[in-house]
């Protein structure tokens, strides 16, 4: 198994391979047991060989939450097909609560306290205000074309409608127990999230012209 592992780090897979197996350990026992020392002995290759690609521990998960975003990016990217911007950013939040229903683990890392501040990790930092501007694209066509109401700047509307789907997808997540009790909790959170969106619209009859839920989404990449 060494050979096969040294074999690989030499065939340049040895960082690919780290944030494989750290992603499995994510899922499988969180982060604060995870190690590069550990993953090194379990790929069999040399404890300090991982150190070639990552410099600790965090810069190895500051890795994996940027790919996650790129997987969040492209299961939100039928919401920019979207040719009405209510609509879009009805099936951006529906994308965004999936998304994190079935990759909570990543989820957490991508969003939570592991990895801060996030300035330290530059190309996590670009992904995460990527993500923020792709809502204030939508936030600007919508006020332009008269389809949201100009309740204040763009970029406190954008960060509202951030702070609200993120609140929806974490009371899902961590208090399923009370949030939507009394019904499916994945239908609770897109009647929330409607009920929110609806609140900006100049018209709101847009969203409810949307289907009940957005079954033409792909499958959430693993």
């Amino acid at each position: 198994m060494a050979s096969n592992g040294s074999s690989s780090y030499h065939h340049g897979n040895l960082r690919q391979e780290l944030m494989d197996l750290a992603e499995k350990h994510l899922v499988d026992t969180g982060v604060h047991d995870l190690s590069l020392r550990a993953l090194a002995r379990e790929i069999g290759v040399s404890q300090t060989a991982p150190y070639r690609h990552f410099k600790d521990k965090n810069a190895l998960l500051a890795a994996l939450a940027t790919e996650g975003f790129r997987r969040f990016f492209d299961v939100c990217r039928p919401s920019e097909m979207e040719e009405r911007s209510d609509q879009s950013i009805l099936l951006f939040g529906l994308a965004y609560a999936r998304f994190a229903r079935e990759h909570t683990a990543m989820f957490h890392l991508m969003f939570g306290p592991t990895l801060q501040p996030r300035n330290q990790y530059p190309e996590l930092f670009a992904a995460g205000r990527e993500a923020i501007y792709k809502v204030r694209a939508r936030v600007e066509k919508g006020l332009q074309r008269g389809e949201l109401r100009p309740l204040d700047d763009i970029a406190s509307i954008a960060h509202t409608i951030w702070a609200a789907v993120h609140g929806v997808t974490t009371l899902m997540l961590d208090h399923a127990d009370t949030y939507g009790y009394h019904r499916d909790i994945d239908l609770q959170a897109e009647k929330s999230m409607r009920m929110m969106i609806a609140g900006l619209c100049v018209d709101p009859s847009g969203i409810a012209t949307l289907p009940e839920t957005a079954t033409h989404y792909p499958p959430v990449p693993a």
